[in-house]
């Protein structure tokens, strides 16, 4: 067993706070769950920044910091409880610092916890405060057996506090990561005017390897698709593809992914997500990339592959797990050029129909100059053989008086010529041929009718001259 000096200030401070117990854990049970810095160096110091910055400030009333510490005071040459490859049954005594910044004095509560899992960026996501830990968290002791400490901490200064980390007989192989926190807790009204109190929180990450069985493994599940359709009809959309990336072995481990949508034509397109830092083992992470340049034009397969890695400050393994991939498929409409089709086939259809209507007007337009050229044809042809008419029956008269009382057969000529004029009166497009044929007529009829007399005189001549013989 490892075994760091005890503290030599931390005791009657600790017994100054157990007169805030039951305050704080109240306040602990209603607290969020915090965010800590990966288990890597560079992460880490980021976290310590954070810290310094008061990252842990309530409104900014209370700032505070956390770090690793020796029995006298900071640690500057950690950013985190790593230890490395510890047996099971082993037990270490280590120390924190909590330093309050701000001016006035606060009540802090002291205490380890799981880490739930990462995010994307890396950052441990830690158990909420009324969650119960059931690994490394579980295994940190206080002095006199305590899982939780609660002690009153006056402005500009700090106490540096000692902890026993006891890993159990029991303890499964691999990889083992949680963090030690200092919360405060402040009163506040929520939007019901109740009274509730928010707690926050900065934590040191604590992490730990058991040997025994290793093995390093990551999987690409649950891929979903989807696409974003570009405005232009004509241009380029993008697919939207999430995807869980999970530590199938028993130790830490990054990934690198690489996102490849093709679909039809040829088309292609890669891109190269930001890397996952730290993936605890049997955690996932969810992950969402837009692949661009990609023209909407049918089925797409979205291919997810992944090559994992060792997180920086990792014990690596003798064999890297193997690189994994995973597909899904995806369809992307035209929607754009779609709606301008139907928007063109639209214009058209109303063409269509405006010149149609135009055709229709026109034709009637022209009907209505054809019925009224048509009658004022018929107007005229019946006025004019009237008069023909007319005059064909006076001139048969006359003649036929001339020829002794005989008749001509011009009348029934007239008739037949007021018969043809009644039929022109039907076809208004032949009435002026027929009037001229029916003048022509009654020409001949007329000097027919003048020649019978003459005829008759002839033949009367002999006669009356034999007659005076």
């Amino acid at each position: 067993m490892r075994t760091l000096p005890p503290p030599s200030r931390a005791r009657a401070r600790i017994w100054a706070g157990f007169l805030l117990v039951a305050a704080v854990i109240g306040a602990a049970a209603a607290g969020p769950a915090a965010v800590a810095a990966p288990a890597s160096p560079a992460a880490a110091g980021a976290t310590t920044q954070l810290a310094a910055s008061a990252a842990g400030t309530p409104s900014g009333q209370v700032s505070w910091s956390v770090v690793p510490a020796t029995p006298k005071g900071p640690d500057n040459s950690r950013i985190q409880f790593s230890y490395g490859v510890v047996k099971a049954g082993s037990s270490i005594v280590d120390h924190v610092e909590i330093e309050n910044r701000s001016s006035q004095s606060a009540a802090f509560s002291i205490y380890a916890t799981d880490a739930s899992g990462t995010s994307p960026q890396g950052a441990l996501l830690l158990l909420g405060s009324g969650q119960k830990s059931t690994d490394i968290g579980a295994w940190v002791n206080f002095p006199g057996g305590a899982k939780q400490l609660s002690t009153i901490i006056a402005g500009k200064s700090g106490i540096v506090q000692a902890f026993t980390l006891k890993v159990p007989p029991q303890a499964t192989p691999g990889d083992h990561t949680g963090a030690i926190v200092a919360a405060v807790g402040v009163m506040r009204k929520n939007s019901s005017g109740q009274a509730v109190v928010e707690n926050y929180r900065v934590a040191v990450p604590l992490e730990l390897r058991v040997p025994g069985a290793l093995h390093a493994g990551i999987q690409v599940k649950s891929i979903s698709t989807g696409f974003s359709d570009p405005l232009n009809p004509f241009g380029t959309g993008s697919a939207v593809v999430s995807y869980t990336m999970t530590n199938t072995g028993n130790v830490r481990q990054s990934a690198t992914p690489t996102v490849k949508v093709t679909g039809p034509f040829g088309q292609s397109a890669t891109v190269h997500p930001a890397k996952l830092p730290n993936i605890l083992p049997g955690d996932s992470v969810r992950v969402t990339a837009n692949v661009p340049g990609l023209f909407p034009a049918g089925p797409m397969t979205a291919h997810v592959s992944a090559t994992p890695g060792w997180p920086k400050g990792t014990i690596p393994l003798a064999k890297l797990a193997a690189d994994v991939a995973n597909s899904a498929s995806l369809f992307a409409f035209p929607w754009s050029l779609l709606g301008l089709i139907l928007l063109l086939v639209a214009i058209g259809v109303g063409i269509w129909y405006f010149l149609r209507w135009r055709r229709r007007l026109h034709r009637a337009e022209l009907k209505a100059v054809d019925t009224r050229a048509r009658r004022e044809t018929e107007r005229r042809l019946l006025g004019e053989r009237a008069a023909a008419n007319g005059h064909t029956a006076n001139g048969s008269s006359a003649n036929g008086q001339s020829a002794n009382g005989t008749k001509a057969p011009e009348p029934a000529k007239a008739e037949s010529v007021s018969a043809e004029a009644e039929g022109a009166s039907a076809e208004a497009e032949g009435a002026s041929a027929e009037t001229e044929g029916a003048s022509a007529e009654a020409e001949g009829t007329t000097a027919e009718a003048a020649a019978a007399p003459s005829g008759a005189a002839d033949s009367g001549g002999p006669a009356t001259e034999g007659a005076s013989e």
